[in-house]
């Protein structure tokens, strides 16, 4: 009789100290679980006191989600990548950030601070788009976003579709390139010249994953790659190259803000205040999660070689408005499937 109350005892005890936890509840990507717990959830919830309970799923799921919510929001904090947390600004989801409440807001890159527009989002995370190619099919040096349209690698290219999130920013780089004008609305340029690509274009992959098997099967041997996935390309074992064009990298900022509404605000800024320390940053950059905005974060060489990292790096990247983007998509949208289809 003893030990049944005693179990009895433990159980509700424990159902206390759970229901009297804090939770923060978060609206981010399905991956690297695992290591989020180990960098973030935990040590979080040793620090303040507070449970994360996630939502996941990919940004435009997640972003439907809180646009069906919005008069009554169940996340505090959402992770997006910049071009939909700007969306989510358009839809009047987010609240602007106080960064007077951020004590780690100063440690971070200027890029990192405000890439949104109107402090509706922190850059907790970095990675640049640069070029791979296969160094046993190519054999001269690749130096620049003009060897796409080289004909020895004609028939053995890969670039990314529109849809994705490098897809918009790409094209707008090479109407830069090859017109001197990132913002022209029509992107003319651009798509002038991927239209004369076209034919030699394996296909315009989605995923990065799709991406590294084109590269497997030796059908794919150049591509734009972004940094994120670099150390899976490497894991391959192919002979491969990473090129910093003399154009420059592109660069992308994944965000993190505060749901307009959200019903645990002095949560929310702990969780953003954390997340961009140097504990924090150095232990996912160590785990290969995430490449650090921390700039008082240092790593080994081998763990660099496999980030967006160092002084040179971060300087060859090229950032463009995502609000230039926004405002344009479904335009660039109906034009890609057109050339497409044609």
């Amino acid at each position: 009789m003893f030990m049944k109350r005693l179990v009895v005892a433990l159980f509700l005890l424990s159902a206390v100290l759970t229901l009297g936890v804090q939770k923060l509840y978060v609206s981010t990507w399905g991956f690297n679980l695992d290591l989020l717990d180990k960098n973030i959830s935990k040590p979080f919830l040793e620090k303040y006191g507070i449970q994360i309970e996630r939502e996941l799923g990919n940004n435009s799921v997640r972003l439907s989600k809180l646009i069906s919510q919005k008069d009554n929001p169940v996340i505090d904090v959402v992770h997006f990548a910049d071009y939909f947390a700007m969306l989510a600004v358009k839809n009047g989801l987010l609240q602007p950030i106080d960064v007077t409440k951020l004590s780690n807001y100063q440690d971070i890159y200027d890029f990192a601070k405000d890439p949104v527009g109107g402090n509706y989002g922190i850059g907790y995370t970095v990675y640049s788009m640069g070029i791979v190619y296969r160094t046993d099919k190519i054999k001269r040096p690749i130096t620049s976003w003009k060897d796409f349209w080289s004909k020895d690698v004609a028939g053995h290219i890969s670039l990314p579709d529109i849809t994705t999130t490098q897809g918009p920013v790409l094209m707008m780089h090479l109407n830069k390139i090859f017109a001197d004008n990132a913002y022209d609305p029509e992107l003319k340029a651009a798509f002038q010249k991927v239209a004369e690509l076209k034919k030699n274009i394996v296909t315009f992959y989605k995923t990065s994953s799709e991406l590294i098997n084109l590269f497997k099967m030796g059908e794919v041997w150049m591509a734009p790659v972004t940094r994120f996935s670099w150390g899976q390309f490497l894991a391959t074992g192919l002979p491969l190259a990473w090129v910093v064009p003399e154009e420059g990298m592109l660069g992308f900022t994944n965000v993190v803000s505060i749901v307009k509404g959200a019903k645990n605000l002095d949560a929310a800024y702990k969780y953003i205040d954390f997340i961009i320390s140097y504990e924090v940053q150095l232990a996912e950059a160590m785990d290969l999660v995430d490449s650090p905005v921390n700039v008082k974060v240092k790593v080994p060489p081998e763990i660099e070689e496999k980030l967006t990292f160092g002084e040179d790096h971060i300087k060859s990247l090229v950032f463009y408005n995502i609000g230039f983007i926004v405002d344009n998509y479904d335009k660039w949208i109906n034009k890609w499937n057109e050339m497409i289809a044609q």
